[in-house]
């Protein structure tokens, strides 16, 4: 599997050089900032790893060989199953630690023990954690009735930019399948692949009622698999592939590049 992006881009300067003379003092911003876009690229990295491992061919670390050709083939699939789920779940924090990034370089002000307090300027290690922990506690969905951003539209409007692209970025993800098998399987259940239930034996019986007015028949659902989510599992690996590639790094590179534009990090931050 090849990817178009290297996601490490993404990340915080590794090193930088800087003249001591002028040079701007880190605040709480800035750490908060870079401390979050470091998670970020961590957890887009995990993603990349499980999306990889969908196509592994070194099954014996998983399970031990087994004789049974059609065994091994519904082994293969529901392990990559897993690795595709767990994929999923990581691009899809991905998306909700976006928010946090742009929130905690935007919030000027927290609630600490429920009274707001300014988080710029230069903070203990004991305080900045504490700040960064109720901030933190403060991001909602960019669409909810409670978030933030309008709030900070209006006390932050250099960062209205990067909150509208948040915004219109989750207006359009938040109804994708990449994000409601996401929600089923966080909230629901688990789904079923078509490559693996084709592998499964048919149903037993089927019961099925007719109309005596119109003879029109009805199939009544008998089986568990009658009421299964059920879909693709190669097409839903491709999908996220290309989820990937032409949605998820596009948005953050110029989240991230939005960001620095407006908060200025202090070089010293990496």
């Amino acid at each position: 599997m090849k990817f178009k992006n290297d996601i490490f881009t993404l990340d915080k300067p590794s090193s930088v050089k800087f003249e001591l003379v002028g040079v701007k003092l880190p605040n709480s911003n800035d750490i908060f900032f870079r401390s979050k876009q470091y998670e970020l690229v961590e957890q887009y990295s995990a993603a990349r790893v499980f999306m990889y491992e969908t196509e592994t061919d070194d099954w014996n670390h998983w399970f031990n060989p087994i004789d049974d050709k059609k065994a091994e083939e519904a082994f293969h699939l529901i392990y990559r199953s897993h690795f595709y789920e767990t994929a999923l779940f990581y691009y899809n924090a991905v998306v909700d630690i976006s928010w946090t990034l742009c929130y905690v370089a935007a919030e000027f002000a927290c609630s600490k023990k429920g009274i707001r307090v300014d988080i710029s300027g230069m903070k203990s290690i004991e305080e900045a954690c504490e700040l960064l922990r109720s901030a933190e506690r403060n991001v909602t969905s960019p669409t909810a009735e409670e978030n933030p951003f309008e709030y900070l539209k209006k006390m932050c409007p250099d960062f209205v930019p990067a909150f509208d692209h948040i915004i219109g970025f989750w207006t359009s993800f938040s109804s994708t399948d990449v994000r409601k098998r996401y929600n089923f399987c966080k909230h629901k259940g688990r789904p079923a692949y078509s490559e693996i239930e084709a592998l499964k034996p048919g149903r037993v019986m089927g019961i099925y009622v007719e109309d005596k007015s119109s003879g029109e028949v009805t199939q009544i659902a008998s089986d568990i698999t009658d009421v299964k989510y059920e879909f693709s599992l190669e097409d839903a690996i491709q999908e996220l592939q290309e989820f990937d590639d032409d949605v998820l790094y596009p948005y953050l590179k110029k989240l991230i590049e939005t960001i620095e534009g407006i908060l200025g990090p202090s070089p010293m931050v990496f």
